[in-house]
């Protein structure tokens, strides 16, 4: 017997009183077709069950590790850039590890699984393998459960991090957390965001964001913004996560904003953006934060479709008593007299403001054009490769799809239709499979994967604060918008 496949029997007689407890889950899946009826004498046996059961899990987890070892691996970028004297190099890693309290609130939709598979030890040692696998310099989660914070912070006490956490809020049990090494970085400034906003119709719901301004120790001029969001996931409703999305954006202009060029256009700090937000590439929140520019008006209300069911969703997406104009910046900031007061915000925070007055008259120009635009420049790490069986996938919700996201600032846009490089270079990526790939996994969680999300990393070159390449970036129909 080989190594691996004594430890994972030695697992499963530890958290089982016997081997005969796992049958229900792993037996009954042999109506489901996963594998052969046992029909001889000798299966009817409860320990030749218990053994053909322990085969199945093991030749399942085989087949996961085979997967793992060829398809999450490290890809480096044909156009990756060499690393000169000054950059910093450092790992990033997006995880939504979901929280065992939804697991458990949930059962219906992992009746498929093995239930061996869904036990937080089991979990909470697959996520721990994978993130000491990955080696993050910085680890973004989603679904960290509020009551596991502790326990991960000491199983991760070897990458020495700081912690950041926002739970969700309301009554959930979870929310987002930023680990980030202390012996690289050095935080300067963060900000908790709650898209619950009273009295707004589309912004009714607790998920929640997080942002990180970090600084290279040692080289203050060196700064990185870090955000991690967990957005809606009811499918039909695409107008509340585009609202979110406005939200988002709005604060990561107030975060990362650091200066004017000569013409007056606004410079930003280089910025990841990563997480779960429950929606598919090239959908219209998603055109939003690649392209920096998405006409609303006509879309299908809800559902955000060009020719979707249902009236059109207007041109007033939030209302203007939130101070966000339709340039995803707050209104009291457009002029950056006030960049780092975080009292020029009108946004609702259950830790420390009380709820806006009403809005009263009609919304004026900058809230009611139809259109969102922002001046961030996010790439998508990963090419997402739409079409059937190529695409990759990161989680599993009624088919194979990707929902999760690893966002960077490519470029920098310096006034009118230029932009130039920024100072944040994507190197590799960790390789996600695709929809044909993790078909034959058949679930997860599972044996070698501990969450229902894949996780996502790219490792990053920082280069010194203006030294990155000046040649302009030709834009795109919706950059010359802007």
């Amino acid at each position: 017997m080989d190594l691996q496949r004594f430890r994972l029997m030695k697992r499963l007689c530890q958290q089982h009183r016997s081997l005969s407890s796992i049958l229900p889950s792993v037996l009954g899946s042999s109506r489901r077709g996963s594998f052969r009826r046992m029909s001889s004498p000798e299966a009817k046996d409860p320990f030749c069950q218990a053994k053909l059961a322990i085969d199945e899990l093991i030749r399942r987890y085989n087949s996961q590790l085979s997967m793992c070892e060829s398809v999450r691996r490290w890809r480096t970028l044909p156009t990756a850039p060499r690393r000169d004297p000054g950059d910093v190099q450092f790992t990033l890693m997006c995880y939504n590890i979901l929280a065992q309290d939804l697991l458990e609130m949930h059962g219906d939709l992992y009746d498929r699984h093995d239930s061996v598979a869904l036990s937080w030890p089991h979990r909470y040692d697959r996520l721990m393998a994978e993130i000491n696998l990955v080696r993050p310099d910085i680890l973004c989660l989603q679904e960290l459960q509020d009551d596991h914070r502790e326990q991960f912070s000491n199983g991760l006490a070897n990458f020495n991090y700081g912690v950041l956490y926002k739970k969700r809020t309301g009554d959930k049990p979870d929310g987002c957390a930023i680990f980030f090494r202390r012996d690289l970085f050095e935080l300067v400034d963060y900000q908790d965001v709650e898209y619950y906003q009273p009295s707004v119709k589309l912004l009714d719901r607790e998920n929640v964001a997080l942002i990180a301004k970090l600084q290279v120790k040692g080289n203050p001029t060196q700064r990185l913004v870090v955000a991690t969001t967990h957005l809606l996931y009811n499918p039909r409703r695409q107008d509340v996560r585009l609202a979110q999305v406005q939200v988002l954006l709005a604060e990561l202009d107030r975060l990362a904003f650091s200066g004017r060029f000569a013409n007056g256009t606004p410079k930003y700090t280089p910025s990841i953006v990563c997480g779960d937000f429950n929606l598919q590439p090239y959908s219209a929140p998603y055109m939003l934060m690649t392209t920096g520019y998405l006409q609303y008006d006509t879309l299908s209300a809800k559902t955000l479709e060009p020719h979707g069911p249902g009236s059109p969703l207007g041109r007033v997406l939030l209302p203007p008593s939130l101070g966000i104009t339709d340039d995803c910046r707050h209104e009291n900031l457009t002029d950056r007299a006030n960049q780092d007061d975080i009292r020029a915000t009108r946004l609702y925070n259950s830790q420390c403001r009380q709820p806006r007055p009403p809005q009263t008259g009609e919304p004026t120009e900058p809230f009611c054009q139809g259109t969102l635009r922002h001046h961030l420049k996010y790439a998508s790490a990963y090419r997402h490769n739409i079409g059937e069986g190529n695409q990759e996938a990161s989680t599993f919700q009624r088919d194979w799809i990707t929902v999760d996201y690893l966002f960077y600032s490519k470029h920098q846009h310096t006034g009118g239709k230029a932009f130039t490089e920024s100072d944040l270079k994507l190197v590799s990526v960790y390789g996600l499979p695709t929809v044909r790939q993790a078909r034959e996994i058949y679930a997860i969680p599972n044996m070698y994967f501990g969450s229902d999300h894949f996780a996502l990393a790219g490792r990053f070159l920082l280069k010194p604060a203006g030294t990155a390449t000046a040649a302009a970036a030709k834009p795109t129909s919706e950059e010359s918008k802007l």
